[in-house]
């Protein structure tokens, strides 16, 4: 019993107490808060109108309609599907055929194409049901044969393949922690060494420090790449060396976050204990583990500011999809507007370290003043 007592005196000296009660609570929010979307609703769906009709056009208000999927873009004349979905705009396109509305008001049978991109599963799940549903109740209100038929056809990765997803989500955030655990603690070392107060007369240079990591961050990416490719069945079409510049930008681009969250820590082992504050946004929030779509619309805001997230939407759109790099210009401004923050960021911690610097130096130049002697 003495033992006991001790050690509840020992625990209500420490904050044991607190975490135990206060912790597990926050976790719960959290993660109930990021996991409260089960399915997507008003998946995003792309649909081209050769028929040009009345019929075509109610058939749009409907599906625009329904709670499964909403109608972002109509095109009136043909455009190939793989177009459409390099961006993640949309994960489906639905072709409505020229003589829709006169096959449907005689009952003659016309196919209706559906195609969907599962590299993004939940959404193009959610446009399926939406889609169904509305064909259905279209077939319903005709007797005899279904006059609407609906072929679909899953691209980029039908048979759902873990090493498209899981597998390349865990790679990713292994390579994530190495390059961050790294250039986390750039800074640091060099206030640790005595080495900062001179390396800040050229902040660029401080800047370049992270340029030997970024280049071998791109180096281990095309390794994971191959060695998926040969041993787990990756598919991945994207060109060798146009994929070379958003892998670069993303190692870059979190390098530099990783330098700005470490700055301010006196010591390198502070700093890398900030470590979790790239990797937890990462693999919540990055679209590897919780599809964006199902998301809070809040945190599908924070998504953007993710380098994490933007390299998953490369990875799925230049290399799943193999798309070309002309596609992929709205997302290599992004990747540059998000360094373009990060740097600006780093910019006001150099300030605020020259400003630290003068008032130590103000400190120790000023006379001391000397007691007046007795008269």
């Amino acid at each position: 019993m003495r033992t006991i007592l001790d050690e509840w005196t020992h625990i209500l000296r420490g904050k044991f107490v607190i975490l135990i009660l206060i912790v597990p609570l926050v976790v719960a929010a959290v993660f109930g808060y990021i996991f409260q979307n089960g399915t997507v609703n008003e998946a995003s769906l792309a649909v081209v109108d050769q028929d040009h009709s009345l019929y075509s056009r109610q058939l749009l208000s409907k599906l625009d309609a329904s709670q499964y999927l909403q109608v972002n873009g109509v095109f009136d004349n043909y455009i190939e599907a793989d177009q459409l979905l390099y961006n993640e705009k949309y994960s489906g396109v639905l072709y409505l055929p020229a003589g829709l509305e006169s096959a449907y008001l005689q009952g003659k049978p016309i196919n209706v194409g559906l195609y969907l991109d599962m590299t993004l599963t939940a959404s193009a799940n959610s446009i399926r049901t939406g889609v169904s549903e509305v064909i259905g109740m279209e077939n319903g209100t005709k007797t005899g044969p279904s006059p609407l038929t609906l072929e679909q056809r899953s691209l980029y990765n039908p048979t759902s393949q873990t090493v498209m997803s899981s597998v390349m989500m865990f790679v990713n955030v292994v390579l994530l922690v190495l390059l961050g655990i790294n250039t986390i603690t750039i800074v640091p070392r060099l206030r640790e060494q005595g080495k900062l107060e001179e390396e800040l007369k050229h902040p660029v240079g401080i800047v370049l420090r992270v340029v030997p990591y970024a280049l071998l961050g791109c180096i281990s990416c095309y390794l994971v790449i191959g060695v998926l490719k040969q041993v787990g069945g990756l598919r991945f079409e994207a060109h060798v060396l146009q994929i070379f510049l958003p892998f670069f930008l993303y190692t870059l681009c979190t390098c530099l976050l990783a330098m700005l969250i470490g700055w301010t820590a006196p010591v390198p082992a502070k700093a890398a204990g900030r470590i979790v504050m790239l990797i937890m946004p990462s693999f919540l929030l990055s679209g590897g583990q919780v599809p964006v779509a199902l998301l809070p619309e809040l945190l599908q805001w924070v998504n953007k500011a993710i380098p994490l997230s933007l390299h998953f939407q490369i990875l799925r759109g230049f290399g799943y999809k193999g798309g070309d790099i002309r596609y992929f210009i709205p997302e290599l401004g992004h990747y540059l507007i998000l360094i373009s923050v990060i740097l600006l960021g780093i910019f006001f911690l150099v300030v605020k370290e020259w400003n630290r610097q003068a008032s130590e130096q103000a400190e120790t130049s000023s006379p001391i003043a000397e007691p007046a002697g007795n008269s």
